[in-house]
């Protein structure tokens, strides 16, 4: 694992996660990122068709790819997902905590991303507390780190609640994620959320994904507007600000590009890796000359 200063470039499958684990084992590879997230479906998928963790292991062993983040767990908190969600997204969540630590474990990773699924104020926020204490408890039994995500069209909205959240459970592997284009693109007041971001102690924001995005509506609702993800670059949100504080805070153990939609969809999959890869260390590089 790298250390606070110099956080590892991670590739974050974004929708191109569908095209299943050797794709984004080839992306990363591809891009030059020493690491990878993968679903729990993922691992999940590859056990059942017959596979075991030795071929899996050896498959990103071969390609200079470590499984270091398991993308999206929303079991830990007491309503597991909302009715509402889009089936494919049912069946990526629909893992027990047990289940999901299990696989981040013996898939070797650092860390696990949490995320609320549930519909917005379905569970009131002193429970949301004491399932991700619970939860954090279970992770660093096996040596992993809890990094909780808000999403804003979910039930954790805004970075607000995910630091109350975190900073009430008060567990050592307990930390943030932080996306960009939730915080800049999607939070209602992304001003208040930046002010918020840097009065967080260092220690507790480990985890950085950037996604750009045009300012003006594309989507009727702002679950489609995720569609409309861009990489680094090529939209108008103020990422540099969010880069730069987050870097000058030291904390940061891995940042890496999740882009959804026609952005990444159109590219080959060689080339997603790539463009993941430029974007990001050319981000990074403006955010600090």
């Amino acid at each position: 694992m790298t250390g606070p200063s110099t956080p590892e470039l991670t590739f974050w499958p974004g929708s191109m996660g569908s095209r299943g684990f050797i794709a984004v084992l080839d992306a990363a590879r591809a891009g030059g990122f020493p690491a990878t997230a993968l679903s729990p479906l993922t691992l999940h998928e590859l056990l059942v068709s017959g596979h075991d963790w030795q071929w899996i292991r050896a498959e990103a062993d071969a390609r200079g790819v470590r499984p270091a983040h398991l993308d999206g767990v929303a079991s830990w908190a007491p309503i597991r997902y909302a009715d509402d969600l889009p089936a494919p997204l049912k069946q990526r969540f629909d893992f027990t905590p047990t289940e999901a630590l299990d696989l981040a474990e013996a898939a070797g990773m650092d860390s696990v991303l949490a995320c609320g699924a549930f519909a917005a104020g379905t569970v009131p926020l002193d429970e949301l507390v004491a399932s991700y204490a619970a939860f954090c408890r279970m992770a660093e039994d096996r040596g992993l780190r809890v990094e909780l995500e808000f999403v804003p069209f979910w039930g954790i909205r805004d970075l607000a609640t995910a630091w109350e959240i975190v900073r009430r459970a008060d567990r050592p592997n307990g930390t943030l994620m932080v996306d960009t284009w939730h915080l800049l693109r999607a939070s209602d007041e992304p001003r208040t959320a930046l002010d918020l971001l840097s009065d967080i102690p260092k220690d507790k924001v480990t985890g950085l994904q950037l996604a750009d995005a045009l300012l003006s509506p594309q989507s009727d609702t702002l679950f489609g507007e995720g569609r409309f993800r861009r990489f680094p670059g090529d939209g108008e949100l103020d990422m540099d600000t969010v880069i730069r504080l987050l870097l000058d805070k030291g904390g940061l153990r891995s940042v890496g590009v999740e882009v959804f939609g026609e952005a990444i969809d159109g590219l080959s999959t060689e080339d997603a890796g790539i463009r993941a890869a430029k974007t990001v260390q050319t981000a990074l590089a403006r955010a600090t000359r």
